[in-house]
């Protein structure tokens, strides 16, 4: 008797708590508010005949395919030089759908003048659960000469 009334009481408590939500909520329009607020911080990559591109931020990531543009939020990016000098970037993102997606990425390494350092990365495929996260990772052979990233995603093909 004792036991079925704890279960009751736990159910009854379980019904006045707080609701939680465990899953990632995704807010497009905050982010195109602070895109459309200030110049991208940081180094960017400037087209030769001004207002033909949108200056590309560097070392950060460029979702360069629009049919996830409303589907894929970056929720952080970062980067790491080892001893010998190469560079392993990093890519976390949130699938904003209730559907498995699949991505890929791949990494443009630039020296201190923008050129490519090395040949950009081939596509790897990342797979994100529904309003799920997931990294991306990719290190540099080109040692010191990196100064920059840029890490470009389109949906999966």
């Amino acid at each position: 008797m004792r036991a079925a009334a704890a279960i009751a009481g736990a159910f009854a408590m379980a019904g006045c708590s707080p609701e939680i939500h465990p899953r990632a909520e995704c807010d497009f329009y905050a982010v195109k508010a602070a895109r459309d607020a200030a110049p991208p911080p940081g180094p960017v990559l400037v087209p030769p005949i001004p207002g033909s591109l949108i200056p590309m931020p560097l070392n950060a990531v460029n979702i360069a395919d629009g049919a996830i543009t409303n589907k894929v939020l970056v929720q952080a990016t970062n980067a790491r030089r080892f001893e010998g000098g190469d560079i392993e970037v990093f890519a976390r993102m949130v699938n904003c759908t209730d559907y498995p997606l699949q991505i890929e990425a791949r990494t443009h390494f630039l020296d201190g003048a923008q050129r490519d350092a090395e040949p950009v990365s081939a596509w790897s495929r990342v797979h994100i659960p529904a309003r799920g996260l997931q990294s991306y990772m990719e290190r540099s052979v080109a040692g010191a000469t990196v100064a920059s990233y840029l890490i470009e995603v389109r949906e999966g093909r």
